[in-house]
């Protein structure tokens, strides 16, 4: 055990307390309870650094079991920032001095764009940081912002070989749901010899408020709570000082709310607000502002969070301020601080929901408005964290309006009244009054208090709760073949199994973009438009999400906003729409649907790309505005297209528009030294003689599958073969799936040895090229070398191979590149065998539906990473050859 201690401590920065020893105790025995329950401000976040340290001692002594290799946090809200980013950074970068390797990390969400490391070796310890939507749309092969090649990847890798530990589980009961339905599914489907294929996800719900069987589930034990305040930090957190002032029956709820406030903020405190829209935010940050006349001490003293900015600004308000009048920096690095700082004056910080979970906000005294018994209970945990103060809270509520509230579900007569966020918060007030009397005559709100709190049977107090969906085969079935990008019948969007269907708005992510002002990319096929949006994928960064509603005024709004001279300009330029399949429509059409009301059936729970001449989006705060000077059309909106910015550790992007003849862009800004990018190019339709195209030049690292140096097949095909093995023995595959893995890798690329796949790359086919260091052009009819892979591989060794290894292999070097699942969309049959190739093809069909069946969704999946990840690593291998002379 100490050398665990040692090993947090340099890992964290502090000292494990007695529940995370115990906890380290049993996951290093295997015992993982599906559970967490742990009061907030204990650290549940540092349930990864035990993960990451007990399953490094399992691989040094070589345990038979280990734990997953890949650790997945989920988040609910969609915050700034995390403590979960936080420490898997550290964890990544002090972890290689403490002589353990270092896990891949990736976060899904925010600053942290994805960087992709975790998809490089399915055999390297990896942590994914992301939200409901970014990994739960991922597990149902339906991944937001991913291309159709990335989707199983991403899929597989998530469900597969993962410890997934949800955060603060009592918010999201139906990804929950959602969770246990993929590892029933995955544990129960059977391989060869009974055994259970793979090893299926693991999922840990977390939360203050989990509940539950506790044989179970982890909890605080009477060990955990003996000693002092002094001595024990468990303790003094359990018992922190939280002074609850109920102000029921109030008029002007804001305007008493934004007073409170700059009373407890007059002593250079931290105050923290939790209203529930972001127009209150908006509205009593504006009153704390003017509050004092022509003084206005707060006027500098204030920040606002909510969860309809843009990723961009959201970042931005976690920097430190670059200038003196980067008041809001300013405000919300005194939130960042465990302690405060009382010489920068007065902060004060305004937040909707988005501040409640996944946020290590530090406030000295909090103001509210009346919320359910589970959002009341999160926000008392962004105050007076660690016990060190006494924090003052008051909540006001606003008198019960009148009037019956509408129901979502069929009430009889005598049924009970409807269930909603308001006679929830109601509820919720009641319960609070039962909180102990303090002499001053506050209420005792520390988490202690709260674990005696008589609490109701039911979830009447509780923030209402969407109708669970169930996931069924037919549905898992559409959604697993990710080469179908249109719309598809008995497809639906997976919002629904995500968050189950609500009584709240469904919701609306846009970006801006201003390939979309190109002339000509509205007429692109459908399937060139995921090729370049995989390219140059959208980033966190990029979107803001709002209720559709909102989004449908908005556009319908800016659009009116505009002369008549730009809508004719931009009324014909495209939009693209990610929404259980990919469409375009264009920016005039989408307006007048907006106008028409007609809209939902295309932006419910969707992705909405807009021409960036569009704008809208202001940018000091990041939110949507109607009221903008038209933007430079077919110029780059830097307000708008954020795409290329360089952002907190991620590398730039490019994009350029250039003619074919020219490598001078057209627009765009080429890159000082280009030969460490990627590229990518797209030819766009068009009548004219430019013959316009657009490149993407993206970081090698990023999509290592691009091989940018020239390289012979013989040894690629030895390259692949050797990381192939190094997966294998990493991982401990046994046959039949390290035969089929060994010979995917043997074969997977013989399909290129064809005359007219090596005149596009430069090579010839008595010493063939593999790679061509950037130099291919497009292959006349669409050749796809898979196509000439499989069949070579067949025709050599069908009636020599183990039926089963056959078809896996078989399967593997079809699916390599994303393709096959279940068909290639744009053909690209073998020239040499134009006659077999539509056989080749229907096999393809039919062996992916066989053996998803056999091996379940996303066991297959995992399997097809084996080689799509050792052909990329070899890749990666021979560019940094070249980068090293």
């Amino acid at each position: 055990m100490r050398g665990f201690e040692e090993m947090f401590e340099r890992l964290t920065g502090y000292e494990p307390m007695r529940w995370q020893c115990r906890l380290y105790q049993q996951w290093l025995a295997g015992d993982i309870k599906p559970a967490i329950d742990l009061p907030t401000g204990m650290g549940k976040t540092s349930a990864m650094a035990i993960w990451f340290i007990a399953r490094a001692t399992q691989a040094k002594s070589n345990a038979p079991h280990l734990l997953p290799t890949r650790l997945v946090y989920v988040v609910d809200r969609r915050t700034v920032v995390d403590q979960a980013t936080t420490l898997a950074e550290a964890i990544k970068k002090k972890a290689q001095s403490a002589g353990l390797e270092p896990p891949a990390v990736s976060t899904l969400r925010g600053q942290f764009a994805d960087n992709r490391e975790w998809t490089h070796d399915p055999s390297k310890p990896a942590i994914i940081i992301g939200t409901v939507d970014m990994i739960g749309s991922r597990l149902l092969f339906s991944g937001y912002r991913s291309s159709y090649k990335q989707r199983p990847l991403d899929a597989g890798l998530l469900a597969q070989d993962s410890l997934l530990l949800l955060d603060e589980a009592h918010l999201s009961k139906p990804f929950a749901k959602l969770l246990s339905a993929i590892s029933d599914r995955g544990q129960f489907q059977k391989g060869r010899g009974g055994r259970p294929c793979g090893s299926p996800m693991k999922v840990v719900r977390m939360s203050a408020t989990v509940g539950g069987d506790s044989e179970h589930c982890f909890r605080l034990e009477s060990s955990d709570l003996e000693g002092n305040r002094e001595n024990n930090c468990v303790l003094r957190r359990y018992a922190a000082d939280k002074h609850l002032s109920l102000h029921e029956n109030t008029q002007d709820v804001r305007g008493k709310i934004a007073r409170a406030a700059t009373e407890l903020a007059g002593d250079d405190s931290r105050v923290v607000i939790f209203v529930r829209s972001p127009d209150d935010a908006d509205k009593i940050a504006e009153q704390i502002k003017a509050y004092g006349g022509g003084n206005r001490p707060f006027k500098n003293a204030v920040a606002i969070l909510t969860g309809t900015m843009r990723g961009l600004e959201r970042d931005e308000l976690l920097q430190p301020p670059d200038s003196d009048q980067q008041h809001s920096r300013r405000v919300m690095q005194r939130f960042l601080k465990a302690k405060n700082d009382p010489e920068g004056g007065p902060a004060i910080l305004v937040s909707t929901s988005a501040g409640e979970v996944g946020f290590d906000l530090n406030a000295d005294h909090l103001v509210c408005d009346a919320a359910p018994l589970d959002s009341i209970i999160q926000r008392l945990g962004r105050v007076n964290r660690r016990g060190s103060g006494v924090a003052k809270v008051h909540l006001f509520a606003g008198r019960p309006k009148g009037g019956k509230k509408k129901s979502t579900a069929k009430q009889g007569q005598d049924s009970a009244p409807a269930h909603t966020y308001e006679t929830a918060s109601t509820k919720t007030l009641e319960i609070l009054k039962q909180l102990p009397k303090l002499p001053d005559g506050s209420l005792d709100a520390s988490p202690k208090a709260f674990d005696y709190l008589k609490k109701p049977d039911n979830d009447s107090a509780l923030t209402p709760k969407p109708a669970i969906v169930e996931v069924t085969d037919i549905l898992l079935d559409a959604w697993s073949m990710t080469t179908i990008v249109e719309p598809m019948p008995g497809r639906p969007p997976v919002a629904n199994w995500l968050r189950g269907i609500a009584p709240d708005l469904p919701e609306t992510t846009i970006a801006w973009r201003a390939e979309l002002d190109v002339d000509g990319f509205g007429d692109l096929d459908i399937s060139d438009v995921e090729e370049w949006f995989d390219a140059h994928r959208i980033l966190p960064h990029e979107t803001l999400t709002v209720p559709t509603y909102k989004a449908a005024e908005w556009i319908r709004d800016r659009w009116d906003d505009l002369n008549e001279q730009t809508q004719r300009r931009i009324g014909a330029h495209h939009c693209v729409i990610d929404r259980a399949g990919l469409r375009t429509i264009e920016l005039e059409t989408l307006a007048n649907r907006a106008r028409e009301e007609q809209i939902d059936d295309l932006l419910n729970h969707a992705d909405l790309i807009l021409p960036a001449s569009f704008g809208g989006v202001e940018p000091a705060s990041g939110t949507l505005t109607s009221r903008l000077p038209d933007s430079n059309v077919g110029g780059w909106d830097k307000a708008a297209d954020v795409a290329d910015k360089i952002i907190p550790d991620s590398d730039r992007r490019y994009r350029l528009i250039r003619t074919a003849e020219c490598e001078e862009p057209l627009a765009g800004e080429m890159p000082e030294k280009p030969e460490n990018l990627s590229r990518f190019v797209l030819e766009l339709p068009s009548g004219e003689d430019t013959n316009p195209q657009l490149v993407s030049l993206v970081p090698k690292r990023m999509r290592p599958e691009f091989g940018m140096r020239e390289q012979y097949l013989d040894e690629h095909v030895a390259a692949v073969k050797r990381c192939a093995g190094d997966i294998a023995n990493r991982l401990r595959l046994e046959n039949p799936i390290r035969a089929a893995l060994e010979a995917a890798a043997e074969w997977h690329d013989q399909g290129k040895v064809r005359e007219i796949w090596q005149l596009a790359v430069g090579g010839n086919v008595e010493h063939p090229l593999a790679k061509s260091g950037g130099k291919r052009r497009r292959i006349p009819g669409g050749y796809r070398h898979e196509f000439g892979s499989l069949r070579e591989f067949s025709d050599a060794l069908h009636s020599k191979t183990d039926a089963e290894v056959f078809d896996l292999a078989m399967h593997l070097i079809a699916t390599h590149h994303g393709r096959g699942r279940p068909h290639f969309p744009k053909g690209g049959f073998d020239p040499d065998a134009r006659r077999l190739s539509p056989e080749v093809a229907t096999a393809i069909l039919r062996r992916f539906a066989r053996l998803q069946r056999k091996y379940s969704y996303w066991y297959l999946a995992w399997l097809e990473n084996l080689l799509r990840c050792a052909d990329a690593m070899a890749s990666a291998d021979n560019d940094r050859k070249g980068n090293n002379g």
